[in-house]
């Protein structure tokens, strides 16, 4: 976190905090040679524009997320997708995002990544902030969302069961250049 002080946890935060901890969660164990793109959908969008879906998920008409028009639905775009050339698994997610194309129908979008040790660093003063320590010298599994309005969210895992070090402004080079691409394609 940039200051002590909690992040806001206002209602679409809530929701991309929510879609942040979702991807985390799908692509926590498996290997990542490289970044890996969701775009996120909005769940009642989804619903509506396919009943054929909503029917699979037993969302039709009081399903849980059917009046739920903040909720997010992670796509993952590179899924099946063999990387192209050879990877140490270590690949710059702001490269991964300068070729990335957004579906129409995505309200923002999410990257997940290794980050090599030399690629990330603590702040002076913030290691203790919340008490979330993470752990240095080692790769960095990370996940950065955003909308297209802006709204970012990221997680970062500890390696160990303690699970991650959740905020809106842990990696603010990657939040920026996903909010970027997002826009530049509205």
């Amino acid at each position: 976190m940039t200051t002590p002080a909690q992040d806001p946890l206002d209602a679409p935060t809530a929701a991309l905090a929510a879609a942040v901890l979702e991807v985390a969660r799908h692509v926590e164990d498996g290997p990542l040679p490289a970044p890996r793109l969701f775009a996120l959908a909005r769940s009642a969008e989804l619903i509506a524009a396919s009943p054929a879906l909503a029917a699979l998920l037993g969302a039709e008409g009081e399903g849980a997320n059917a009046h739920d028009d903040l909720h997010l639905t992670p796509i993952d775009l590179d899924e099946g997708a063999a990387p192209s050339g050879p990877s140490d698994g270590q690949e710059d997610p702001l490269a991964a995002l300068e070729k990335v194309q957004w579906p129409d129908m995505a309200a923002g979008g999410a990257i997940a990544c290794d980050l090599a040790p030399a690629a990330w660093s603590v702040r002076d003063g913030e290691q203790s902030a919340g008490g979330a320590a993470l752990p240095s010298g080692r790769v960095l599994r990370v996940v950065v969302a955003a909308l297209g309005d802006g709204t970012t969210w990221s997680a970062a895992h500890r390696g160990d069961e303690d699970g991650y070090v959740l905020g809106a402004a842990l990696l603010p080079e990657i939040s920026e250049a996903l909010v970027q691409t997002l826009q530049s394609g509205s």
